[in-house]
């Protein structure tokens, strides 16, 4: 399994472009479409995977999706109408709207899982930055070398999400790290939503966030 990050206008965040035996999947086309579409043209999209709807996490969506109009696009079923809202995606706020052109394929919830290429991605809530925030999450198997996680905005290297934006619960965030993240096995590779990757166990003995919960 392949996995290729593509930081992405208007303020960095991560797109990921996974693949494996030339099927893909894409998560958080926030910006940069061309660029997203020009790395992923020669794969079978199966997905776009959304891990909250703030405006530069699903930016580059219209785009995306009228390239490979095939692929399902998934949003937590929590933030289904923040999709047609710049009020409630934040767009507005930053001076542009973003309103979905398309529909949202699949509603996530927790414990669902999505077949892609011979594996399982398992869907996990994890409300606290938003109220939908979804973490995706992928078993070592023999097609993918480590357990990887894509934690959106709830889980960053030595940090976590912001929860000052309406909608966000610092409680929560923390709650669902402890119940959600911390019990995943400790090698397991997290590609967040922004900056570096990092690891469970780093998190669990680093993060200042989570000291209170340190293995």
């Amino acid at each position: 399994m392949e996995i290729r990050k593509i930081q992405v206008a208007p303020i960095g965040a991560n797109c990921y472009i996974v693949s494996e035996a030339g099927a893909a999947f894409i998560i958080d086309p926030g910006g940069d479409a061309e660029k997203i579409i020009k790395a992923a043209e020669n794969f079978d999209v199966r997905y776009i995977l959304l891990t909250h709807t703030h405006f530069d996490h699903i930016g580059g969506l219209n785009d995306v999706k009228k390239a490979f109009p095939e692929a399902k696009t998934a949003v937590s079923t929590f933030e289904h109408d923040w999709l047609y809202s710049p009020q409630l995606n934040f767009s507005e706020e930053f001076g542009f709207t973003f309103v979905f052109k398309g529909k949202a394929d699949i509603k996530l919830e927790d414990g669902m899982t999505l077949d892609f290429a011979g594996t399982k991605i398992k869907v996990l809530h994890t409300p606290g930055h938003t109220p939908g925030s979804t973490c995706f999450y992928i078993e070592k198997s023999d097609i993918c070398e480590n357990h990887l996680l894509f934690s959106g905005d709830t889980l960053f290297r030595s940090s976590i999400g912001r929860t000052d934006f309406p909608g966000g619960d610092g409680r929560k965030i923390i709650e669902s790290i402890k119940n959600k993240l911390l019990s995943l096995p400790d090698e397991t590779v997290v590609y967040p939503g922004h900056d570096e990757n990092t690891s469970i166990a780093l998190e669990k003995k680093f993060n200042p966030f989570l000291k209170m919960y340190r293995a």
